[in-house]
């Protein structure tokens, strides 16, 4: 059984993630456990009369979400059981992360580029791509699912890595997607060769892989504008990108180019790590 975990907001973007959940359940063909989980952090009012009392606050908020999570899941797929809710105070990012020890994936929806803090820190979604414990999901604002016909991987060296492509692969399974590999090169950036043998050698290992696939290497110095411009030439359904777990003071001060996509992708993105 896949045990999936969809954070949510309560927002458009969230039921969409929520939809697009289900309807990823429906084509699955394994049985799929939900649980949809509300994180916030109580703000204190500009003056004690809006603040209501604490029971009363916590019992608006369990509505809140078991109607949610009814409303959107009235259809639910045959192969996905009761689907559970769980509310929890504290910073969203890291309950999420650490909550994703104990799920097979996670799919939830991108918040898009905002102020100045998110900028810095990054919004809840990208935290969690870049940090959880499994792979990571991100369905944009009004994406409907789609099962994918055609998916591209952002190549480089540490997607190369054997781990990375054994899960590629078996999300793929499903589907049997065409994977179209893709190296954005800049100047001053090792060979792609080398990356390319080793992908090459890890799809074959247990024999000819049952899905096509090609590679495509292209000279840029915009990556995240490369990738959009080839998403959009082949009919891309998903892009694949793969990152490595940072602590809190790496991802200040690291520019990631998982975190880059996330913001700016109209399309649905999986996020794999190295370890998982």
């Amino acid at each position: 059984m896949k045990k999936i975990l969809i954070p949510t907001d309560f927002s458009e973007t969230a039921r969409d993630a929520y939809a697009y959940a289900l309807d990823y359940c429906k084509n699955l063909g394994e049985p799929c456990s939900l649980k949809v989980v509300h994180v916030f952090m109580p703000e204190a009012a500009s003056t004690p009369t809006f603040i209501p009392p604490v029971q009363e606050f916590m019992e608006l908020k369990e509505k809140t979400l078991k109607e949610f999570a009814h409303d959107i899941a009235l259809e639910k797929p045959a192969n996905v059981g009761e689907v559970e809710t769980e509310q929890l105070i504290g910073f969203p990012g890291d309950e999420i992360i650490e909550l994703s020890k104990t799920f097979d994936f996670i799919i939830m929806g991108t918040t898009g580029d905002g102020g100045f803090l998110e900028k810095l820190f990054g919004s809840v979604s990208t935290i969690v791509a870049q940090r959880a414990h499994c792979p990571v999901l991100l369905v944009p604002h009004g994406a409907k699912y789609k099962e994918p016909d055609q998916i591209l991987y952002s190549s480089s060296a540490d997607a190369s890595d054997e781990r990375l492509i054994e899960q590629l692969v078996l999300f793929n399974k499903p589907f049997q997607a065409r994977i179209h590999f893709v190296h954005v090169e800049r100047e001053g950036d090792a060979a792609f060769s080398k990356s390319k043998e080793e992908i090459f050698e890890e799809l074959f290992e247990d024999g000819e892989p049952p899905f096509a696939f090609e590679f495509a290497n292209i000279k840029s110095p915009d990556i995240d504008a490369s990738i959009n411009q080839y998403a959009e030439m082949e009919k891309i359904d998903l892009i694949v990108m793969a990152t490595r777990h940072r602590s809190f003071w790496e991802q200040l001060f690291h520019k990631s180019q998982t975190k880059q996509m996330a913001l700016h992708t109209h399309l649905p993105m999986l996020v794999l790590h190295q370890g998982d």
